[in-house]
């Protein structure tokens, strides 16, 4: 999904050093090349952020609202399935009538698909798609919009051959230890079950704060402390999608209704699931509003509805979206950043447990 309109799917990452001066050129120097050289391996390439087929990176092309926005384009040619296997099969049948033969043997069957693909293959038009990125130099950020660990791994890949290094994806992990210089393992799991011993409790790092942040969006009535960025509202909603450790129904999801406060919502927490998935709102003095699903062991960003700005045309409204991608990623971030405080004092932990199974008791007598 393009960063330039509509909802954001993306993950955030950190730059561990500025850009190269001469940053453009670089990006121009490996842009993709000519759709008509593309075969059936796939190719990786720059391209602007405006479209996939526009190849020139420079000032013009690349630089929207003040912000670096381009694409990693995969193009490659393919003969769709059904019409590669009948092809195949009328050149078979065509060899079987010719030589009076019973049946082909695998050589051969091998051979008539290398022949029918290299004729095939040059009159398919190629498959393009994009990997979107934008840079924020003021806050040493780049999002990225690929949602896959495979589609991230290509995108890396080719930022660190084009520039020298490559982007730090911003997971629990990263961000605890690289930003907010704070150590995740001492951070302990955390118990929200009233029937489980806290030394079984399980889930990732994600899990547990993205469950903490369903509680404490309730204990909070959904009113976030006051910041230099303004009042904010939040709520998690569903649809949730909760997990669990060791064998039985690890993984459940709850949809229709009032997911939060549904008997599924309870039970997955009264048998020590945690949230791997949730939708969280974010609303700013009641005129701005963020909508987002969160996945929570990575830190991926899926379907981010972004509030409605006042600017007309295209570069102030790139920025003015990017402004508001940067308001949501700097108050999840202190979200977090409290979350990890909170959890490294042993007597606050021990304090929660106790807040968190009366929780899920009181949800019970709903």
């Amino acid at each position: 999904m393009p960063f330039d309109r509509g909802t954001v799917s993306y993950r955030a990452c950190y730059l561990p050093q500025p850009l190269p001066e001469d940053a453009l050129e670089r990006f121009d120097a490996k842009s993709a090349g000519a759709l008509e050289n593309v075969r059936d391996e796939a190719e990786w390439g720059w391209v602007s952020g405006r479209h996939l087929l526009e190849t020139r990176i420079d000032e013009e092309t690349a630089i929207m609202g003040g912000y670096l926005h381009l694409s990693m384009r995969q193009a490659q040619r393919k003969i769709p399935t059904a019409l590669l296997k009948a092809e195949c099969r009328m050149a078979e049948l065509a060899r079987l009538a010719e030589t009076k033969a019973e049946h082909i043997g695998r050589k051969e069957r091998k051979i008539i698909k290398e022949e029918i693909t290299e004729r095939l293959l040059p009159q398919m038009p190629p498959q393009i798609s994009g990997t979107p990125f934008v840079v924020d130099n003021n806050d040493n950020r780049v999002y990225v919009g690929a949602t896959s660990q495979k589609q991230l791994d290509m995108f890396l890949g080719l930022f660190r051959q084009t520039v020298g290094f490559e982007p730090i994806p911003m997971t629990p992990e990263v961000t605890a230890v690289d930003l907010l210089k704070m150590n995740p393992d001492i951070i302990p799991l955390l118990n929200f079950s009233p029937s489980q011993p806290d030394d079984t409790a399980g889930g990732t790092l994600g899990q547990n704060f993205l469950t903490w942040l369903w509680f404490y969006q309730e204990e909070c009535e959904g009113r976030l402390p006051a910041t230099q960025l303004g009042e904010f509202g939040l709520l998690v909603d569903g649809p949730l999608v909760f997990v669990a450790d060791g064998a039985g129904a690890l993984e459940s999801s709850i949809r229709k209704g009032m997911p939060t406060l549904s008997a599924e919502a309870k039970a997955a927490l009264t048998v020590g699931k945690k949230l791997k998935r949730a939708k969280v709102f974010l609303a700013r003095d009641k005129s701005e509003q963020w909508e987002v699903t969160i996945d929570a062991d990575d830190f991926v960003f899926r379907g981010l509805k972004l509030p409605e700005g006042e600017a007309l045309d295209p570069a102030s409204v790139f920025e003015e979206r990017v402004n508001n991608l940067y308001v949501f990623q700097k108050v999840f971030t202190a979200l977090y950043q409290r979350f990890l405080t909170d959890f490294s004092d042993r007597e606050k932990v021990a304090a929660f447990q106790e807040k968190a199974k009366q929780w899920v008791q009181a949800k019970e007598a709903k």
